[in-house]
């Protein structure tokens, strides 16, 4: 029913992928800046670079491939919006906000390929090439406008509460 035949990486890569996706959810709901977010996006960034990096090492394919790629630009996206929160350029909380979520796009879309990979209904229906499975392109595409739409509600309550709070002179 679950193929759940992995190596040692393999493993390590799964529960840092589990790791970072119940961390991602506190991230989401906790007040931006709280000590509960700072706390659970450290341990989202952290799981992250984690599995990021054990991606790295998986060869299923015997080779270099799109899924390595990911795991690069995921490590890149997340540095970007890591940096934004300790250099504080202009805009730098969209720039965070943005980064962390298409950091999380990435993650959540790896988990639709594995969920099709390793399960034996959602693998029949997907076929012998996932890479081409319309069923797999339609979640995929699922996946993508929920985190379109997350970039979209928190840029736009970003700058509703931006507009609201009076203009410090650090934030100049």
């Amino acid at each position: 029913m679950v193929n759940l035949n992995l190596s040692l990486i393999g493993w390590l890569h799964t529960a840092a992928c589990v790791v970072a996706m119940a961390a991602f959810v506190p991230v989401m709901l906790a007040r931006k800046g709280s000590r509960r977010h700072r706390a659970a996006g450290k341990v989202y960034a952290l799981a992250y670079v984690l599995l990021s990096l054990t991606s790295l090492g998986i060869y299923s394919q015997q080779r270099f491939w799109f899924p390595h790629w990911l795991a690069i630009a995921g490590l890149v996206v997340l540095a970007a919006g890591w940096l934004a929160v300790r250099i504080k350029p202009a805009g730098w909380r969209y720039v965070h906000l943005i980064a962390m979520l298409l950091s999380a796009y990435n993650l959540f879309g790896g988990a639709v390929n594995e969920v099709f990979l390793r399960i034996a209904p959602l693998r029949a229906m997907a076929g012998d090439n996932i890479l081409a499975s319309p069923v797999v392109g339609m979640t995929h595409g699922v996946v993508m406008m929920a985190f379109t739409a997350l970039i979209v509600f928190y840029v736009a309550a970003s700058l509703l509460h931006a507009r609201r709070r009076p203009i410090l002179n650090s934030e100049l």
